[in-house]
């Protein structure tokens, strides 16, 4: 597997706002976000970064919630997303909008979310889609997102694969990566996103972390010996055959 990391210093995002069409981009992460917290059960939700942390999950039945980043406002963890100070196989639901898209080492963040989720656990995470016209935006101007790293969603499914996620649902949205403010930007994003979805620049990944169970499955009754018919048995045993014919 190549590696995705890099030596570039990358500044973790402050807010919705800081995205090209931010604030929609927001909405439309959000409402499928609600969608998804009515499947999810468990005693601690995980909010990563500080997108993820904007991210309302009031209406979760996980009462025990973390937000957690490097740095900002409203936080009850300050840590490293890439260290997290918390306890193996601790999380039950963990929300990650963006952040790979910002990272300097994704396989790092993965790795360490995989290690807090418990088994059967949810991650939820979204990113930019680089097959897009965001992506062809950004190879013309890097500037537009500022440092994103854009990795297509094969690629993120692929690594959540080799760390033993099942991916469960997998949606693309936000075509034109712009402001839907007329009959035909709406009737051109309805479009891509039921026609053309894996040209969309934004991809959103549900994935439940699972186990293939290591121990081995014994039978109820085994034979000791090696069976033989009967036949072969008189074959085997009979005078006749212990000494050749003169």
């Amino acid at each position: 597997m190549r590696s995705a990391k890099t030596s570039r210093i990358l500044p973790p995002l402050r807010s919705w706002q800081q995205l090209p069409n931010g604030e929609l981009l927001h909405q439309q992460t959000q409402q499928r976000v609600d969608d998804c917290l009515e499947q999810c059960f468990g005693y601690n939700l995980l909010k990563l970064g500080q997108l993820s942390c904007q991210i309302n999950t009031s209406n979760s039945i996980i009462t025990h919630q973390i937000n957690c980043a490097s740095s900002g406002d409203n936080l009850s963890l300050q840590a490293d997303i890439n260290q997290l100070p918390l306890q193996d196989s601790t999380i039950d639901l963990c929300i990650l909008t963006h952040e790979l898209d910002f990272s300097s080492d994704p396989h790092q963040l993965l790795r360490e979310i995989d290690r807090v989720l418990a088994l059967d656990g949810t991650l939820i995470i979204s990113g930019y889609n680089p097959i897009s016209l965001l992506g062809l935006r950004t190879a013309l101007n890097p500037k537009n997102p500022k440092n994103a790293r854009l990795f297509l969603p094969n690629r993120v499914i692929d690594w959540l694969h080799l760390l033993g996620f099942k991916i469960q649902q997998k949606q693309h949205f936000d075509f034109l990566s712009r402001n839907l403010n007329s009959t035909c930007s709406l009737f051109i994003e309805d479009f891509g996103q039921n026609y053309l979805p894996y040209f969309c620049s934004v991809y959103f990944i549900i994935a439940k972390k699972s186990t293939i169970p290591m121990t081995p499955v014994k039978y109820p009754f085994q034979f000791k010996g090696k069976m033989i018919t009967g036949q072969a048995a008189a074959t085997r045993t009979s005078p006749r055959n212990q000494y050749p014919l003169g």
